[in-house]
């Protein structure tokens, strides 16, 4: 049996982030003990710390749970999504200082927790200024995570990372129009259209909308290296590599081979104009490079998902 300092706990395990995790992390010969979503309610604190009190030690939790939904959506459900998260993040962190304290806790994070910005967006930067109204809720719920991390390392010791992740793409992300992350969302909405014979694909919102994207299987490399060297602090944990909407729609299409026009309806969603995180901390210390491009990710998306 692999002693504990070779054992994780991945809360969250059954999501899109999850489901990749647990077989990476095996895969680099790791004993992995999972929480999911059949576990129980992780906004109840009887349920988490029953959870968190049957596990034996582990070196690293990897706490990725969160109640998120995408688009419009969003604004009709602000408290509700603070509440949740916030319940969650808070039952974790006490469970953790009761029963896991020798523990790293490696938590993630959203680039919504920082304040809207025209300029990529510096660590220093958390906290100082609101979030976009269509992140309200979520954002909020994610910087008491990142500051009750913090606070709970200086009181008792403890010892944590807090990484704000790219947008990801990859196996296992939610279908549904509410839940996917937006690249997903493309692929998914251009391969039903493809298939359906549309002669165009709508890119809703602004095409030059500008975001950062990874492959999960990259962000996942990314998170490692981050834990390898840093700890007790939020850290930026992505690539440097901007590109708008319009951009990822064109690389979704072409993976597709599906070589129609891109139109813009007036009027659809439209999120924060820019977010972009500042990595350079990271990449320095770390040398991390992603593997997959953004149009090599959409191909093993596509051959994981979409080949018949």
């Amino acid at each position: 049996m692999p002693a504990p300092d070779a054992i994780d706990l991945v809360v969250g395990a059954s999501g899109f982030l999850g489901r990749s995790l647990v077989p990476h992390l095996e895969a680099a010969g790791r004993r992995v003990l999972t929480i999911g979503r059949s576990d129980g309610d992780l906004s109840d604190w009887p349920t988490v710390e029953a959870l968190f009190r049957a596990k034996e030690p582990v070196a690293r939790i990897f706490h990725i749970v969160t109640r998120q939904r995408t688009g419009a959506v969003q604004y009709d459900i602000q408290g509700e999504l603070l509440a949740i998260n916030a319940r969650i993040h808070l039952n974790v962190l006490e469970a953790w200082r009761r029963h896991q304290p020798q523990a790293k806790l490696i938590s993630t994070g959203s680039s919504c927790t920082y304040p809207e910005s025209s300029e990529p967006l510096v660590e220093e930067q958390f906290g100082l200024g609101p979030t976009h109204p269509s992140v309200l809720g979520y954002g909020l719920a994610k910087q008491v995570l990142a500051t009750g991390s913090a606070a709970y390392a200086a009181q008792y010791g403890l010892a944590f990372l807090h990484c704000v992740l790219a947008t990801m793409f990859g196996p296992h992300d939610h279908k549904a129009p509410d839940r996917s992350h937006f690249v997903g969302a493309l692929l998914e909405r251009a391969a039903r259209e493809k298939a359906a014979g549309a002669t165009t694909f709508e890119v809703w919102g602004n095409p030059q909308t500008v975001r950062e994207v990874l492959y999960v299987e990259d962000q996942i490399d990314a998170i490692l290296a981050a834990d390898g060297s840093f700890s007790n602090e939020i850290l930026n944990c992505a690539a440097n590599m901007p590109v708008t909407v319009g951009a990822v729609a064109e690389a979704v299409i072409a993976a597709l081979d599906w070589p129609v026009p891109l139109v813009s309806p007036p009027g659809s969603f439209q999120g924060a104009a820019y977010k972009m995180l500042d990595s350079t901390r990271f990449l320095s210390k770390t040398g991390w490079r992603p593997r997959f491009g953004l149009e090599a990710g959409l191909r093993r998306l596509i051959a994981a998902e979409y080949s018949t």
